[in-house]
């Protein structure tokens, strides 16, 4: 299984081979970034949060600030949580080399100062050994970065997520927030027929009597009534991807996926 947000661009078309137009969708996945690692024996169950899009840190509240400093990652807009268990993730996500954070040379100095006040000793002046250290640890970080990823880990946070986990032919469902229609009536929201439109008949648009006889003298809940149409969350099942574009994160999914242009969708393979 595979996931990952993005922004849909809009509509084209592709043509195969043997020349059949195909429509598509073009949607801008990711790439997506590993903000959290959620275990079930840490939260209770197993889960990915991923984020997408960069925004600017001064536009956003200090709990998500600090969630992101300690994540290790840059500020994102979006969050989604992809429930699937870390072990099996590591085939679909890009493992990139993520370097643990070493102690800084005055965390070692302070623990100098405190050796030197327990136990009488003198401070080390500044000299050739607090530099040669801190040019050790400034090389073992420089070869940390540059070393490769660890094939067949965990995921972790700092982990990308690119349309190279989508597979051409694959199976893919689509969520988004459906386009608002605003107020609709039966016909247009729920596919109504109507009554006769000649003939001196009265009953045209009308959804018709809704209320029952003496009992129960109530109208049911969840019948399907004139109200507000889209502009909800909605899932559109049986996609496939068409082709991908690595170089530009696109994905060419056929058919129509829920939403207006430039709306976030996620996209998931079952």
């Amino acid at each position: 299984m595979a996931a990952i947000l993005g922004k849909k661009l809009g509509m084209s078309q592709i043509f195969t081979e043997a020349g059949d137009r195909v429509p598509v969708t073009v949607i801008q996945a990711g790439p997506c970034t590993v903000t959290q690692v959620k275990t079930k024996d840490k939260d209770g169950y197993d889960a990915l949060q991923v984020g997408f899009g960069d925004i600017k840190e001064r536009r956003l509240n200090k709990p998500m600030a600090g969630h992101f400093k300690k994540a290790g990652v840059g500020p994102k807009k979006y969050l989604a949580e992809v429930r699937c268990d870390p072990e099996s993730a590591s085939a679909w996500i890009t493992m990139v080399a993520a370097g643990e954070k070493k102690p800084k040379a005055k965390q070692g100095r302070a623990k100098t100062r405190a050796k030197e006040k327990a136990g009488g000793e003198q401070e080390p002046e500044k000299g050739n050994e607090t530099v040669s250290g801190a040019e050790e640890e400034a090389a073992a970080e420089r070869a940390e970065a540059a070393a490769p990823a660890e094939a067949g880990r965990a995921p972790r946070t700092g982990d990308q997520i690119t349309v190279e986990a989508f597979q051409v032919g694959a199976r893919v469902k689509v969520t988004g927030v459906s386009k608002g229609k605003g107020f609709a009536g039966v016909i247009k929201r729920h596919g109504f027929a109507g009554g006769p439109g000649s003939h001196g008949a009265h009953f045209h648009r009308a959804p018709g009597s809704v209320g029952a006889a003496a009992y129960p003298a109530r109208v049911f809940k969840g019948l399907k009534l004139p109200g507000q149409m889209g502009n909800k969350r909605s899932t559109q099942p049986g996609l496939e991807v068409v082709a991908t574009e690595t170089e530009q994160n696109l994905l060419m999914i056929k058919g129509a996926v829920p939403g207006a242009s430039n709306g976030l969708v996620f996209i998931q393979t079952y």
